[in-house]
């Protein structure tokens, strides 16, 4: 990239670590940023008149086309118009993750994706690496950009990767794991099917390395049964989940910790600890060191209790099918359910039908799709006791579960769409939600 022409597309995280990385390995190169909301104003700081040009605004096709390399951060879709029309006239692009790739061939690599639970289990597994005595490195979607972990002495990189940046990842992972696989970011990959053939492109990236999928999931099973080299979990023999545990071979069993509330906790077990299985390696106390596992904020987070009232953030939750999985955790009875944000086209009707049959206490809906999910939940007959209510941001909502929810009830949120452009991301939204109910903050997850 010393002599190219280089463009780099989104200034958050990613775009940032680009720049960074670029800035350093060329410090007189003239580089080019491009955002379409304003940049960060410590990043700005640091940017260099001379050098570094920055652009706010739409993205211009016949502006971008000037450029020999565009760098996408995940965020942005290469599907967009203007994207599609730069790459058929041989725009070249990479990413963040195709950078650092190219940079570290010889890297172990352990890439951990599906539709949910992959933050959780791609962070329980390098606990266990380091409850083995292996010298991991967590990065990727969850903790530092990978472009910011220059130097590092690894022993194996867990690296939770999303369908955004598989879609056109160049990489060999030496292990891949396969959690679930279910509809979500329709918008941003144009449609279901293309989202899944995305997800599952790390599966024929992985060349001769080791694939690990659900067998529990009916749509990995659908797509994958066939698929030569696929080792299985969550089947007879195998690290099978259940309510309260796992069983492996010979009748082994490891029970659920605080952090990891629920079966579908159980399923990120079964497949972190086929992982440990398949290298090889020991622990000496795992229920310890289990027991050790914080989880992660905002995902079926008990975030305290506000007058014996429990209060749950789980603001991860951007699908229908991630808010069903809530409310099997947590219950549905004395629920209020705050749910609702960007509208993305999903189907809200299976999991209206589910709410009529498991219907909780309460349910209050938040924009932009707030109305549309209340009509599916109508038209489905979902009648709960305590209502169905339309707020109009954040702030009411809260205030309006804190009245409607029954004593010793739970106030839910877990909005099933994403956070923006109401809020910066879902930890903006998560800490929003903790901030209107004037709680301090738990630790632990929901139980």
């Amino acid at each position: 990239m010393k002599d190219a022409r280089v463009a780099i597309l989104g200034a958050g995280r990613e775009g940032q670590a680009v720049w960074r990385q670029l800035r350093h390995r060329f410090p007189g190169k003239s580089l080019s940023l491009f955002a379409e909301s304003d940049f960060d104003a410590g990043f700005l700081q640091l940017l260099d008149p001379a050098r570094d040009h920055y652009h706010i605004g739409a993205f211009d096709a016949d502006e971008l086309a000037s450029f020999d390399i565009l760098v996408r951060s995940a965020g942005i879709s290469p599907y967009r118009p203007e994207l599609a029309q730069l790459k058929s006239q041989g725009c070249r692009f990479t990413s963040a993750s195709n950078l650092w790739f190219a940079e570290n061939p010889a890297a172990r690599t352990l890439c951990i994706s599906g539709t949910k639970g992959k933050s959780t289990s791609a962070a329980l597994t390098h606990h266990l690496l380091t409850a083995a005595g292996i010298n991991s490195c967590l990065a990727g979607n969850i903790g530092r950009p990978m472009l910011d972990c220059e130097g590092l002495d690894v022993d194996w990189w867990v690296i939770e990767l999303s369908s955004y940046q598989i879609s056109d990842l160049e990489a060999r992972p030496d292990i891949v794991v396969l959690l679930n696989l279910s509809d979500e970011h329709v918008d941003w990959h144009g449609s279901a099917e293309q989202y899944a053939a995305d997800k599952l492109r790390l599966v024929e990236l992985a060349g001769n390395g080791q694939v690990f999928a659900n067998y529990s999931d009916e749509a990995l099973l659908k797509r994958l049964g066939q698929a030569p080299g696929v080792t299985w979990f969550n089947m007879d023999g195998t690290w099978q989940a259940e309510d309260d545990r796992v069983v492996g071979k010979g009748g082994k069993q490891v029970s659920a910790v605080a952090a990891l509330p629920g079966e579908r906790n159980m399923q990120n077990l079964a497949a972190v600890l086929s992982v440990i299985d398949q290298l090889g390696l020991e622990i000496d106390d795992l229920d310890h060191a289990l027991s050790t596992f914080n989880g992660l904020p905002h995902r079926l987070q008990l975030i305290g209790e506000k007058d014996g009232i429990r209060c749950i953030d789980d603001s991860i939750s951007t699908t229908p099918v991630s808010v069903a999985a809530a409310l099997q955790t947590v219950g549905f009875k004395d629920v209020v359910l705050l749910l609702g944000g960007m509208d993305r086209g999903l189907d809200w009707s299976d999991f209206a039908v589910q709410l009529r049959d498991q219907t909780p206490h309460a349910v209050i809906t938040l924009p932009d799709n707030g109305d549309k999910i209340s009509g599916y939940l109508k038209n489905a007959g979902v009648d709960p006791a305590g209502g169905l209510h339309r707020s109009a941001h954040l702030e009411q909502a809260v205030g309006l579960a804190l009245k409607l929810v029954p004593e010793n009830g739970c106030i839910l949120l877990s909005p099933g769409a994403p956070s923006f452009p109401h809020f910066k991301d879902f930890e903006d939204r998560g800490n929003q939600f903790n901030n209107y109910l004037g709680i301090e903050k738990c630790t632990s997850s929901a139980h």
